[in-house]
């Protein structure tokens, strides 16, 4: 039985035309061989829809599609954030199977709704998958810890994945496709499941600044307290950021909070508690109310610390990930690898040459010719603790080997 992956990469501008460009390359690189599903990232200058219809029109009504728009795409060797560009990845070979599942408006009910969207990859797959990939909508105010809940309750593989995005700048809108149909406010969820094994690095790149505080005050996803104070002013205290600089988004690019997240771990004495951090952005400020907005809430008593990030420790954490991932390949075959890199880490911080100096340093350690699809997301998914938490920063890459 083979596994195989299959990229391709256009900067086309005629969106119907890079579409069944993208269709037609992967049918011929897979020559006759099934293709399982397909990932599409495009660029927010495309005109969606016709993305999908003409990569629909190319590869039959039979293959699943999945993807979203992004800030940047990233596709071998190639990476921007520019322009139109367009990136897919097949997945397929006798031995992958795939399953789709989606749901709409997820900001309500979500919970139940991560349930139901793991539920339905059980049912086709006949089972547990392997790994599950998750791309959502950042921008319907829904609660991706809540999400990742439920769907905890029907699988216990590991899950991966990233918030669609859009050019970085004024927040409008993001979109996620799930065949030929583009929607906002939704999550599409891929189950992956056949003879291979998920390999999943992490790196966030931010240094502590040893300030824990502790959240007093939280209503939803905004946190409105910190050891007794308006958090507005304690994150200005803390960033030395002015009033009016608060909303800048070079500004929220460089600072975020680690929420820790406790769990235990067995020993040769007996289990020992270890903490770990997810890390998370501001992702808007409520002056009058003297709220910090975040993807996810931050339960009141939550301990939290100011976390600063630099180009060096940036640069730094993909080396040591990419290290870790090779060491833990020992030998075996990498056949496709997925990255889900956070936007507010390329081009707005680490600039255009080292970003692709990163991209470049990662792909020739890890797996320097093997297929290889990324997008600049706003939010991501991946392990923290043994179990799969909400990032922002952060840089969950999947290698996907025999």
């Amino acid at each position: 039985m083979s596994n195989r992956a299959r990229t391709f990469y256009t900067v086309q501008t005629d969106s119907l035309r890079a579409g069944r460009q993208a269709g037609e390359s992967l049918v011929v690189q897979f020559a006759g061989e099934p293709i399982a599903a397909v990932i599409v990232y495009a660029t927010i200058n495309h005109q969606q829809p016709q993305v999908l219809q003409g990569l629909r029109a190319a590869l039959g009504p039979s293959v699943p599609v999945i993807g979203c728009s992004v800030q940047g795409v990233v596709a071998d060797e190639q990476l921007t954030e520019a322009g139109f560009a367009l990136g897919v990845m097949g997945l397929g070979g006798d031995g992958v199977r795939c399953a789709v599942s989606v749901e709409h408006e997820f900001q309500t009910g979500t919970h139940d709704k991560g349930g139901l969207l793991a539920r339905r990859l059980r049912e086709q797959l006949g089972g547990e998958p392997r790994l599950v990939v998750l791309l959502y909508d950042p921008l319907c105010g829904a609660d991706v810890e809540a999400l990742l809940a439920g769907i905890r309750r029907q699988v216990a593989c590991p899950i991966v994945g990233g918030a669609a995005s859009q050019p970085w700048g004024p927040l409008v809108q993001t979109f996620q496709y799930a065949e030929d149909r583009v929607f906002s406010h939704g999550v599409v969820a891929l189950g992956l499941d056949g003879p291979f094994q998920a390999e999943i690095g992490m790196c966030h790149g931010t240094a502590p600044t040893g300030i824990h505080v502790t959240v007093t005050r939280a209503q939803g996803p905004m946190v409105l307290e910190i050891d007794g104070r308006p958090a507005v002013d304690v994150w200005r205290q803390a960033t030395g950021c002015e009033r009016d600089e608060i909303v800048n988004q070079d500004h929220n690019a460089a600072w975020a909070l680690g929420v820790e997240r406790r769990y235990t771990v067995p020993g040769p004495d007996g289990p020992t508690e270890e903490v770990a951090h997810m890390m998370r952005c501001a992702f808007g400020f409520d002056l009058d109310a003297g709220g910090v907005i975040f993807q996810a809430p931050i339960p009141t008593g939550t301990r939290v610390m100011f976390c600063h990030r630099t180009e060096k420790n940036v640069m730094g954490g993909s080396e040591v990930m990419g290290a870790e991932l090779l060491a833990r390949l020992g030998g075996r075959r990498p056949w496709a690898v997925l990255g889900f890199e956070c936007g507010a880490r390329t081009y707005p911080f680490l600039g255009q040459a080292n970003t692709l100096a990163e991209h470049a340093a990662l792909r020739g350690t890890v797996a320097p010719h093997t297929p290889w699809l990324g997008m600049m997301a706003w939010g991501e998914i991946g392990p923290c603790g043994g179990e799969p938490g909400f990032h922002n920063f952060t840089y969950p890459l999947v290698v996907l080997v025999d």
